[in-house]
């Protein structure tokens, strides 16, 4: 046997003539090669998407959505944070006399999901105020598997209405793999 190069040469001269058989010359025909083979598959997690959502005139139960781009070979969460606890008056928050300067809103989160046999849709629902605490969306077992969507319903303002102005809100969703 010779070797080159990375190669496994096997030389094997014939003759005529035949040769006694002996130890160095027998080659076995159901000899058995076994090659290890290892790779592996770098985990990926990534979110895409960020668009502005204009409301218009901001009142109750005005509803928008979004798509979001999702990529993710592993296991993840979604940690969904809100900026201001909803959509709040640019320079009074608070309000002012009987006008809210806020304006509190449903958030639901929807993503495909792939589990070994099947598609799973794993939903999330939170309320403005309380994504002031880092809500979280868990996919489970599950892998990523096509666009995940935003819902934000606004809810009716307390008092005697919205004080007139701007508003505004930063939802921040990051996504990070579970293993």
């Amino acid at each position: 046997m010779l070797a080159a190069a990375g190669a496994m040469v096997v030389a094997v001269a014939s003759s005529a003539e035949a040769e006694p058989m002996s130890a160095g010359n027998i080659v076995d025909i159901g000899a058995q090669l076994e090659v290890a083979l290892k790779g592996r598959i770098v985990q990926r997690c990534e979110i895409q998407g960020g668009e502005s959502i204009d409301l218009g005139e901001l009142r109750g139960g005005l509803v928008a959505a979004a798509g979001f781009g999702l990529d993710c070979n592993v296991p993840f969460d979604i940690n969904v944070s809100s900026a201001r606890g909803g959509l709040a008056h640019a320079s009074q928050p608070q309000g002012e006399g009987p006008f809210a300067g806020m304006l509190p809103y449903d958030l639901k989160v929807t993503v495909p999901t792939r589990h070994p046999e099947r598609e799973v849709v794993v939903e999330g629902r939170f309320f403005s105020p309380d994504m002031m605490a880092h809500a979280v969306l868990s996919s489970g077992d599950g892998i990523a598997s096509g666009r995940g969507w935003l819902e934000l319903r606004t809810r009716a303002p307390s008092g005697a209405g919205l004080l007139a102005g701007r508003y505004r809100e930063t939802l921040t969703m990051t996504i990070s793999p579970r293993v």
